[in-house]
């Protein structure tokens, strides 16, 4: 096959596969010149999953073909490069933290050396994904960097537009839950409590996860009882627009998983125990059994079996979780080091002194 064709047998596949690509991110703000995709801001939305693994071996084998093709318009380079961090996220939301076949070093690369009109949102959408994936991986300093890039770039791009729509939200949110971890939580709650205003002002308000980062600001500060109205009027705004224990995504799962932390700070611990058995069955409903959403639930059944004399019952769990940091132990040592204690701590109450010191001893 001649070069030519091959360049345009390369472009009519990245094509066909966006067309066919339901994106997780929003639509960006500044009218597109490249095609948009099947569908947008599906993030966290498990219902696409299913199409995005159908594809994803495509985006794959492209991916591996792109350094044998040349010359490629810098339109066709900019499309292949939304295609792969698209595809990375979706890797990312099934819970990996790293290894990401190479597609967001092509992407960044394929950015540096673009002159496209759309270079500048999609550059803030990789350092979105690169913010979002180093929190996963503890790596709190590289996640504040790449949260701080995109924030530039997307309250840029709306400054000059005058407007203030989903991806600024998602700027501000994000930006916020950096400072969290830095522990400014005022700051962070300035973030978040502006992220909220402009969603709401939006339109079609349904509450997401973005006031469950609010919730760990306000517990932080000792503020309780404006974390507990804020997240029970949270689960009830998503359960009148999408039903009581909702499929859509992990969102309404991280709702309960925070009241039940809310619960277990006011001494509330039954309560406490309630929301986080449904957390579990939320996640194992949307997620799945081997999600980290899912192992930092297990974590705090485990505590509350413990409390509850069910020593055996809180092992199983407590394993469970273990078995999850496990697949990559150097993004989870923190949650590995915490849980470990727990079972050495479970060990202890079963009899099993040796037991425990041996795994205390590798924590």
């Amino acid at each position: 096959m001649d070069e030519v064709k091959k360049r345009f047998m390369f472009d009519l596949i990245v094509r066909t596969l966006w067309a066919d690509w339901p994106s997780a991110m929003p639509k960006p703000s500044k009218e597109p010149e490249l095609p948009q995709p099947k569908s947008s801001g599906g993030r966290l939305h498990v219902g696409r999953w299913p199409v995005c693994a159908a594809i994803y071996p495509h985006v794959l084998r492209i991916h591996q073909l792109w350094s044998t093709i040349s010359d490629l318009s810098d339109a066709t380079k900019l499309h292949f490069a939304k295609l792969l961090n698209e595809a990375a996220w979706y890797q990312k939301e099934r819970g990996r933290t790293k290894d990401f076949d190479g597609f967001f070093e092509t992407a960044r690369s394929i950015c540096e050396s673009s002159v496209h009109p759309d270079r500048d949102s999609l550059l803030a959408d990789i350092y979105f994904c690169l913010g979002a994936i180093s929190m996963d991986a503890s790596d709190f300093d590289k996640s504040r960097v790449y949260k701080e890039l995109s924030f530039a770039l997307v309250s840029n791009i709306c400054k000059e537009l005058g407007t203030a729509d989903e991806r600024l939200y998602l700027a501000y949110a994000e930006r916020g839950i950096s400072r969290i971890q830095d522990k400014r939580y005022e700051e962070g709650e300035a973030d978040l409590r502006e992220a909220l205003r402009i969603r709401i002002a939006l339109g079609n308000y349904v509450p997401r996860s973005g006031e469950v980062n609010l919730s760990w600001s306000l517990l932080a500060q000792g503020k309780l009882e404006e974390c507990d109205e804020l997240l029970s009027e949270t689960l009830a705004g998503r359960e009148r627009a999408l039903g009581k224990d909702d499929r859509e995504s992990v969102r309404t799962g991280l709702v309960l998983y925070a009241l039940g932390n809310l619960r277990a700070a006011q001494n509330r611990l039954d309560e406490s125990f309630e929301f986080h058995q449904r957390a579990m069955r939320h996640m194992r409903a949307t997620v799945g059994e081997k999600d980290f959403y899912t192992a930092n639930v297990a974590h705090k059944i485990a505590e509350h079996l413990l409390r509850l004399g069910r020593s055996e019952e809180s092992i199983t769990m407590a394993n469970m979780a273990l078995d999850i940091w496990s697949v990559d132990p150097s993004a989870h040592k923190n949650e590995i080091a915490r849980t470990t204690f727990l079972k050495g701590r479970l060990f202890e109450a079963t009899g099993r002194s040796t037991v425990r010191n041996n795994q205390l001893s590798g924590s």
